[in-house]
């Protein structure tokens, strides 16, 4: 089966809301590349139960020097808020921030198994336009299962809680994929003073991972999140 890339720019109204100025922030960091679209004839969807297709954002495949690659895709957001009721997300300091959860599912095609280091620091990202605006990131821990692709927030739940527990805190996934085996996984986002539609993918350049995050019209950014080191 062939597969496609399916990248959407429809416009999807979605509202991200505004809160109080903080000055706890990092300078603005560099946008690294445009992500690019990319095909091959390799069917990776697990299940024909599973519409899964219709979730992705970006699909690409990272070519290895064996010839064989790495493939990264990167889904569509949901939420807008933490609950079906609208509930946005406040912190203990009074500020109400926009959540919305991605997921990225790696697959490993290589004939060697790669360990996968994903770094979120506790740090808040300056790379929107709107001035006080940021972005905080974090890895949930919960187990994404392809039953809870419909599922509002993509099944993750206990987010609140999540959030209360890691706010000021790194989050971190060490895993060894190994060859032809994948992993899926939730990254969550919290946005502060930036409304728009937002998008985000987990890029691959060499050896290195950066977390690209954007929301239209005000602008994106990429940060350095980690690596995928072959094992020997």
């Amino acid at each position: 089966m062939k597969k496609s890339l399916i990248i959407s720019f429809l416009a999807i109204s979605w509202l991200w809301s505004c809160g109080q100025s903080s000055n706890s922030k990092t300078g603005k960091v560099a946008i690294d590349r445009e992500i690019k679209a990319s095909t091959n004839n390799y069917n990776k969807q697990p299940s024909q139960n599973h519409d899964l297709e219709r979730y992705i954002y970006t699909d690409t495949t990272y070519a290895s020097p064996t010839g064989k690659g790495i493939t990264i895709q990167n889904s569509f957001p949901k939420g807008g808020s933490i609950a079906p009721d609208g509930m946005q997300y406040v912190n203990s300091s009074g500020k109400s921030y926009a959540f919305a959860v991605f997921w990225t599912r790696i697959i490993n095609e290589t004939n060697t198994p790669l360990e996968l280091n994903i770094n979120f620091p506790a740090d808040s990202f300056a790379i929107f336009t709107p001035p006080d605006s940021y972005l905080k990131l974090f890895l949930p821990t919960d187990k994404l299962t392809y039953d809870k692709l419909s599922s509002y927030n993509y099944g993750l739940t206990g987010i609140k809680s999540f959030l209360d527990t890691n706010f000021d805190k790194a989050t971190k996934l060490q895993i060894t994929i190994n060859s032809n085996e994948e992993h899926i996984f939730y990254v969550a986002t919290l946005s502060y003073q930036a409304s728009g539609t937002p998008r985000a993918a987990l890029i691959l350049k060499d050896q290195d991972l950066y977390y690209r995050m954007s929301i239209s019209p005000n602008g994106s950014g990429t940060i350095p999140c980690g690596k995928i080191v072959f094992k020997k």
